[in-house]
This record gives C-alpha cells, structure tokens and sequence, in this order.
C-alpha cells in the first residue's frame, strides 16, 4: 500500500522539479539566443563554438575531470544526501555551456544536475529516512525528465533503475514506479504551466510536416526502408563514441581532449551550420535542405549530425543524446524519399526517428514511449516498424547503454 507522505513526495517535488526544468531550459534558450543573436559569420560560428569548448576544459579541470555520464548521473540521484554539491553545481555549469554554445547535445544533464542540487537540500530537510530521500531524489529526476521529454512514462523508464532485491522480495517494485510515474506527470505538468503562464513559451514537442499520414497496415511496408536508414544512423552513433573516446584520449588530458574535440566539432559546425544544437526543432529546415540538395544528401547529413554528436559527447560536452538522434533519424528516414518518392514523407520521418532512437539511447522501451508522445502528428504504424528494426540493429551493435 502507498502511504500519503510518499504521495505527495512524489506529486510535490516531481511538480517542483518539472518547474525548476522549465526555468533552467528557458536560461539555456536565454543564453543561447544571446549567443547567436542574428545569422552570424563563419568565424564568429567557429570562435563562439571554440570558447564554450575552452570554458569546458576550464571547467573539468576545475572538477577534476571525472564528471558522471548521464548514466551516473541518475545513478547518483538515489542518493541525494551523499551528492557532492561543488561536483553537480560544475556539471550543471558544463551543461549549460554546452547547450548554450550551439553543442550537438539535449538539454537533460544540465536539468537532471540543477534539480539533483535541489533534491540533495529537500532530501537533508525532509527526508526521515533512508528511503524518503531515495524517493525524492528518484522523484526529482523522473519528474525532471518526463517534463523535457514531454513523456512522462517514456522519463520514467529513462530515470528508473532495476528495482534492488530487497525491493522485489517486498513487492515494493510496483508501488515504487507508480509513484515515480506519478512524479513524471507531476514534473510535465509543472514544465507547461512555468513555459506557458509565467514564460510566454512554447512546448518542447517535435512537430513534422502533416502530409496526412493514414496509418494503416499499408504504411508498414514503406516504413521499412526508412527505419533501415535511421536505425543504421543510430548504430553509427552508439559504435563511434567509445571509439571515438579511445582516439581523444590518446590526445592527452582532459583539457587536450576538450580542445582537440570542441575544435573538431566548431570546424564542422561551421561548414555546416545546421549541425548546431541538438536540432529537434530544425526538422523544418532538415526538409528545404534536403528538397534543395536532393533527398540522397539527407543521408550525409545525419552522418555529419551523428558524428557532430559524437564529438560532442566524446570531448566532454554534457547532454543526452535523443534530440540530436530525432534529427539524425529524420535526416535518415528522410533519405529514403530518394527511392521511394511516392512514399508519404511524414511516414518516413517517424519510422527513421524511431529506429534511431531505439538504437541509440540504450532504453528501447524508453525511447519508443517518448517519440511516440514527443513528436506530432502521431504515426503508430511507422513508430512501431522503426521501433522493431532498431532493436533488431541495436544487437548488432556493443552492449546498451543509456544516452
């Protein structure tokens, strides 16, 4: 049975998290739009990108250089009272210039490392034991995450570890996830009341083309080709960033290994702008870069988003990697026009964000829950065909892990 205190811990503080999102993504977007205020120049693209890649180095060698992959990072949220504030306030502070800087990277380090500050005070203040604080922690994070994913089981299953043994001989394990869906909820409906009545801004959702998508049992056949292409983008991503790491590493330190990187990415960034920021919200200009260069480029394109993402993540720059993925993945699916130019475009969109996703975060289940509430309009058939081809791809590749 789930007590009233673990209820409102799971429905206040995954409402306060979702809010203390939606600030700290509207900081981000501040800082960002400051940044890149007008078209800049090739070498304001190029020094602009270059700094955020020095500030970072600055600061993980500041930190010390070991700072937690967005793994850890929900890892280290079951435990907010042992958290290292000086550790989470330098991540926090290398999130945001990632984002800020134009970094290849989604918004969800920075977020889950501000509201992991807070979690550890609420945690000291209320928390009466071991699992009170677990549970606000674990609440902070999922309501965190289902807020920026716009999904609240899709978070859920991204923030939620495997239920520990005492727990699943307690058949606490149910009553656990539902209150930490609670949280999600809780968490996005705080996001959308902070964008939209105290910020005046938009949602996060992914909104591509409405070419009238049927969905029916048609749409299976040419969804494949599609969802080949964005799950192959995926397992290029997920095969590319340790050995990627491996080559950095051989660079030197860490602040070698942030230069060398950031210089690599602010070089491609500046041949081809669109590679900026995570690039959800550029499918618009996905589609006239690719009805102007053809749809066959759409595939070198999610190679070049890919790889921006790679040396992003391999070179410390923190962030997730499922954004950067939906455009890789449109880019992907997109390039299947090319063959099939009957095929309506939307279809091909979603089965490529699908499959890439899958493949790529390490969370199949997780990422097939928040594409199929975070983009628009809603395409079950394409989503699950990509879903399935990119978990089929994903065992070709190494072992999963979370992105």
């Amino acid at each position: 049975m789930i007590k009233l205190k673990p209820l409102l811990i799971a429905a206040g503080y995954g409402g306060l998290s979702g809010m203390l999102t939606a600030a700290v993504l509207a900081a981000m977007e501040a800082l960002s739009a400051l940044l890149w205020q007008g078209e800049p120049a090739p070498w304001r693209s190029f020094l602009t990108i270059a700094a955020g890649g020095a500030l970072i180095a600055l600061l993980r060698v500041i930190g010390g250089g070991d700072e937690p992959d967005l793994a850890a990072q929900l890892q280290q949220a079951r435990t907010p009272q042992a958290l290292h504030r000086r550790q989470i306030a330098l991540l926090a502070a290398m999130a945001i210039v990632a984002v800020a800087f134009g970094g290849a990277v989604g918004p969800e380090a920075g977020t889950l490392a501000v509201v992991a500050e807070l979690s550890a005070w609420v945690a000291l203040a209320i928390g009466r034991s071991q699992d009170e604080r677990a549970l606000i922690g674990e609440a902070g994070a999922a309501g965190a995450l289902g807020a920026i994913y716009g999904s609240p089981p899709g978070g859920l299953l991204v923030a939620e570890g495997a239920p520990t043994a005492q727990a699943a001989r307690d058949g606490d394990a149910g009553p656990r996830r539902a209150l930490l869906l609670l949280a999600a909820v809780a968490g996005l409906g705080g996001f959308h009341w902070v964008r939209s009545a105290l910020l005046h801004g938009g949602d996060v959702r992914v909104q591509l083309p409405a070419y009238g998508v049927a969905d029916n049992a048609q749409d299976l056949l040419p969804a494949v080709l599609p969802a080949l292409l964005g799950g192959l983008a995926g397992l290029a991503f997920v095969t590319l960033l340790p050995w990627l790491r491996r080559q950095l590493a051989r660079c030197g330190g860490v602040v070698a290994q942030t230069l060398v990187g950031s210089l690599a990415f602010a070089a491609l960034a500046t041949a081809w702008p669109i590679l900026r920021h995570s690039g959800h919200h550029q499918i618009d200009a996905l589609l006239a870069w690719g009805q102007g260069a053809g749809w066959a480029a759409l595939l070198l394109l999610a190679g070049l988003k890919v790889l921006a993402l790679v040396l992003c993540l391999a070179s410390g720059w923190r962030g997730g990697a499922i954004f950067p993925l939906i455009f890789a993945g449109a880019a992907a699916g997109g390039a299947a026009l090319a063959l099939q130019p009957q095929a309506n475009p939307t279809l091909a969109l979603v089965a490529g964000i699908a499959a890439a996703t899958t493949v790529g975060i390490g969370k199949p289940a997780a990422a097939l829950l928040i594409v199929a509430l975070l983009i628009a309009p809603l395409a079950p058939a394409p989503l699950l065909v990509g879903a399935l081809v990119g978990y089929g791809l994903a065992r070709l590749g190494p072992a999963p892990s979370l992105h």
